[in-house]
């Protein structure tokens, strides 16, 4: 279940703000060596050739003041290099710009040089970097600033999540954790690289999140600070403030004053690599600070801090880098950490590539997530010929998948043996038990490979509890489909794994076992040809469109107006005769199109249906999806407000025995949240049809004024006792948010009285939260053992999307 939730995280942080940190990272790398590159394009403005004696401080302030009467000169930078610029900063115009403006002064002549080639390239991509241009786009920095950093934050979730994700059985091999081979292809290539180039640069991405958050959020400024113990520096003023500072009369201190304070710092100091030199801003104050970079320093931002009263001739303060605690100096060092220059250059150039890297990520993660829905798509199609209760069956298929070929391929075996009027079941491996094997004569294994020779997820239940101890399986005779990649080191290595676990424990083959490369012919072949001469089953690849029925719109009602949630409708249609379902089914819209041309369709949608075939017709529940474009959902806009009452819409019935009732006396406990209602309100249609009163509705939504659906019906099915217990959870109606599964606990004993007495759980609603929350809850409630004796009883079931 932990592995399921981070998992769903990991995809969805990724899909999310994937786009986002894309551009942080290209952004990061193109800064990574700005000032070089700028210096590569600008010779002879930020670099001049040596042409005698360079001029002290207060002569060069003297000469740009000159040709500058009219600007407030802050601070001068000096190099030792003889090749390197002088640079003055100029008080801005704009009193929130408290950098001011930078410019390049020859060093021995005192001339201001020209502007900088490629700079406003480079601040574009700082700010694009940093807030997202919002600053520029939408005059809010702030905003673009929360972005960067919330998807930074994602940044932290997806690297750890997908550690975990990806840690592999063999901890100790190299290749398992950093291999990955440019011949191999589709998924797998996909999937090797993502995961073994994000271990190469998932130390970086940390280092650089950690790190970045740093002008994300002042909380976490202010937290770093207090662990590390390090003091927090004023940042600036108040506009108003910064207009006071910048407005003060342009006029330089005396030459004489400059000059005492420079050589008070050469006493000091003496050799330098780089000192700014920044001057009194208020006539108030005559303390001069100067920033220094010793002679070989750690890094580029090292820097030393001196200060010094020229009225008193004195030393304030003098700071050195070597000097401060650790926690002190690595603050000093958050822009190094950053961008990786700390570690020097190898460290800047590793960091500029993770960086550049970074699209990388965002492109093939959504390349994973559009063929995982291609191939649950493939799924759906080969489950839809598969009808009625197949769980019964005396033949069982189980599959490990993680793509959802495996699972594709199960369905349309067990597709194949019906058809030849074989009753079979089809369940996930990780679902299978002891007394599932031991209870049977034949099983059909069809298991994924996943990683490098590892289980699909879906399968480590079973690695867990079944393959580490041995079972007597010598009643058990078995087939095995193997899906793998040859080009893996593994191939087909949990496939191999299971038979040689089945072996161990006494079960025999049917026929020889298949191990399928990627998507081989030849070994569908053989795979088909041991099913037709084991049990005479044809078995078809493509599944083929059929089923499909005219059904036509008699009634459509919005049943949430005024809610704060998105519109909700109830939807009844006539069906034919021909036309019917068990309670728990799902209906399957083709959208757009008539029964007769549904190859066609936009698209299609599974929709749990609300009622039975006794009520008089089809009734869905349907919530209408709008998109951040304000577009509609392409199924349940065209069907909440495009077709007219009256129009005929394609639709078939779409079998879904894991959550039929069961026709036993034992009470019932129905849980749900949003449009999840539909599929609870047939079951409940059902069983009071057959007359059984012994149930639990626990339902959720926003709000009880408004998102109650169904209120009168329930109300009266409470009332005339159809419903033996009522309980809600409105989330939105109090201060605390309350959902479902905490109903669950607060009626702790209740529940298990009802358990006790044989009750089944029936799930319906969303997956992302909801399930997992009820069974979280019910785990907590009755204990792993108790929760994984519902399932093996079939007494929890769900309908989850």
């Amino acid at each position: 279940m932990f592995r399921t939730i981070l998992f769903q995280l990991h995809w969805f942080f990724g899909i999310s703000a994937g786009i986002v940190l894309a551009l942080i990272g290209l952004t990061g790398g193109l800064l990574s060596f700005e000032h070089d590159i700028l210096r590569w394009m600008n010779p002879g403005v930020m670099s001049v050739t040596p042409d005698g004696q360079r001029l002290d401080p207060a002569a060069l302030l003297r000469k740009v003041q000159a040709a500058l009467p009219d600007r407030r000169i802050d601070a001068v930078t000096l190099s030792s290099d003889a090749e390197e610029a002088a640079t003055i900063n100029i008080a801005g115009s704009n009193p929130n710009d408290r950098r001011g403006e930078n410019r390049h002064v020859d060093p021995y002549s005192g001339e201001l040089l020209g502007k900088v080639r490629g700079e406003a390239f480079f601040h574009a991509a700082m700010r694009l970097h940093r807030w997202l241009m919002f600053d520029d786009l939408f005059d809010n920095r702030d905003l673009g600033k929360q972005i960067t950093g919330v998807s930074v934050l994602a940044l932290i979730l997806l690297a750890l999540s997908g550690l975990y994700l990806r840690w592999p059985r063999r901890v100790f091999n190299w290749r398992s954790w950093l291999a990955f081979s440019f011949k191999r292809k589709g998924r797998g290539f996909l999937w090797e690289m993502h995961a073994a180039i994000g271990t190469w640069v998932l130390a970086f991405y940390l280092l650089a999140a950690l790190t970045g958050l740093y002008w994300s959020y002042d909380w976490y400024r202010n937290v770093l600070h207090e662990i590390t113990g390090a003091p927090l520096m004023q940042r600036g003023g108040s506009p108003r403030q910064n207009s006071a500072n910048r407005q003060v009369s342009p006029v330089l201190p005396p030459e004489a004053e400059i000059e005492s304070v420079w050589a008070l710092f050469q006493n000091r100091v003496g050799d330098y690599s780089r000192a700014t030199l920044r001057l009194p801003r208020h006539p108030k104050s005559k303390v001069y600070s100067i920033l220094y970079l010793d002679p070989s320093p750690p890094h580029e931002r090292a820097f030393n801090r001196l200060e010094i009263d020229p009225v008193n001739a004195s030393i304030l303060l003098h700071d050195r880098y070597a000097e401060r605690p650790f926690g002190a100096q690595l603050i000093a060092s958050i822009f190094t950490l950053h961008s990786g220059s700390y570690f020097g250059l190898a460290g800047q150039v590793a960091m500029m590539t993770a960086s550049l890297a970074m699209p990388l990520f965002a492109v093939t993660g959504w390349m994973l997530y559009l063929d995982r829905r291609r191939n649950k798509r493939r799924v759906g199609l080969a489950k839809e010929v598969v009808c009625g209760d197949a769980n019964d069956g005396s033949w069982l298929i189980a599959y490990a998948s993680q793509s959802g070929t495996a699972e594709q391929l199960a369905w349309q075996s067990a597709a194949a043996m019906q058809k030849s009027d074989i009753a079979v079941s089809v369940r996930p491996l990780g679902a299978i038990s002891a007394v599932d094997l031991t209870g049977r004569e034949r099983v059909l294994f069809v298991a994924a490979t996943f990683g490098d020779g590892e289980a699909p997820v879906n399968a480590r239940t079973f690695v867990t509890n079944m393959m580490t101890k041995t079972v007597d399986l010598s009643a058990l005779s078995y087939a095995l489909l193997a899906l793998g990649d040859r080009q893996y080191p593994y191939f087909c290595g949990f496939g191999r794994e299971l038979e040689h676990w089945l072996s161990a424990c006494g079960a025999r083959p049917l026929f020889a076992s298949v191990e399928m490369d990627n998507n081989d012919t030849g070994a569908l072949m053989a795979w088909q040809k041991g099913l037709y001469d084991l049990c005479g089953a044809a078995f078809e690849i493509n599944a083929r469109d059929a089923g499909f029925q005219s059904a036509r719109l008699l009634k459509r009602t919005l049943l949430n107006p005024g809610s704060c949630g998105l519109p909700t409708f109830h939807l009844e249609f006539a069906v034919a005769e021909n036309c019917r379902w068990q309670a728990g089914d799902l209906a399957e819209i083709a959208v757009g199109v008539s029964a007769n041309d549904t190859t066609n369709a936009a698209c299609r949608r599974q929709y749990s249906i609300a009622s039975i075939p006794e009520s008089g017709g089809l009734h869905l529940l349907v919530r209408q999806v709008r998109h951040a474009d304000g577009g509609f959902g392409k199924a349940s806009g065209w069907l909440t407000s495009e077709i007219q009452i009256g129009d005929d819409i394609a639709l078939r019935i779409r079998g879904n025995p894991s959550f039929h009732g069961g026709d036993e006396d034992a009470p019932s406990i129905f849980v749900g949240n949003g449009t999840g209602l539909a599929g609870l309100r047939g079951l409940l249609q059902e069983r009071l049809r057959q007359g059984r009163h012994r149930n639990w509705l626990i339902f959720g939504e926003r709000n009880a004024d408004h998102d109650f659906y169904y209120r009168d019906e329930i109300l009266a099915w409470l009332h005339e006792g159809h419903l033996a217990r009522l309980d809600t959870a409105f989330s939105r109606d109090q201060e605390a948010r309350i959902y479902v599964q905490q109903r669950l606990i607060d009626n702790a004993e209740t529940l298990r009285a009802w358990l006790e007495d044989g009750a089944a759980v029936f799930v319906c609603g969303s997956a992302g939260g909801m399930a997992g929350g009820v069974e979280n809850a019910l785990i907590d409630i009755i204990g792993q053992k108790g929760f994984a004796n519902l399932l093996e009883t079939r007494r929890f079931r769900c309908d989850v999307y």
